[in-house]
């Protein structure tokens, strides 16, 4: 894990940063949000950027502490990685997609690989659990997917907003 220790504590500070970044483009866009359908869209497109950016400070603290025991540490990935899925479905994600005719790019982007991150924790979790050595990769890949997702929905989120005019 110690080989490790520089991707996860960059990772996690990015993703702080981003989150913060996150606030500020929201209280950007508060008249938008605030309409009927900004509501639904923030709780379909905004809000899960921000919970991607906490996945990752969150796994990246849990990878960054010191001499963990890997059954427990599996067992709390799995929790993560349950919880991001229950997530995903409850944000209403794909019902939003669906709803607004969305393009393909944003089905890719805002449904499929965040349920293909937060699975790859839960692949993760089952190979720190036996002792599997690609089991820190997988979390390393799910994470960076993570904060990419989180950045290219966020800029996507920030461009459609200034085309609308700010509204």
């Amino acid at each position: 894990m110690l080989k490790w220790h520089e991707f996860y504590a960059f990772a996690g500070g990015a993703a702080a940063t981003l989150m913060g970044l996150m606030f500020v483009v929201m209280s950007l866009g508060q008249r938008t949000l605030a309409t009927e359908e900004g509501s639904q869209a923030m709780r379909a497109l905004f809000t899960p950027i921000v919970v991607f950016f906490a996945t990752v400070i969150v796994v990246a603290m849990l990878m960054l502490i010191p001499d963990p025991v890997p059954r427990l540490l599996g067992v709390l990935l799995g929790a993560i990685a349950a919880a991001g899925i229950i997530y995903m479905v409850v944000s209403g994600a794909h019902r939003f997609w669906r709803g607004h005719e969305l393009g393909f790019d944003d089905l890719l982007w805002y449904v499929v690989l965040p349920y293909v991150s937060y699975a790859s924790i839960g692949v993760a979790t089952a190979a720190i659990w036996k002792g599997a050595p690609f089991g820190l990769d997988v979390v390393a890949a799910a994470l960076l997917l993570l904060l990419l997702i989180g950045i290219r929905n966020a800029w996507d989120l920030v461009v459609y907003n200034i085309q609308r005019g700010g509204e």
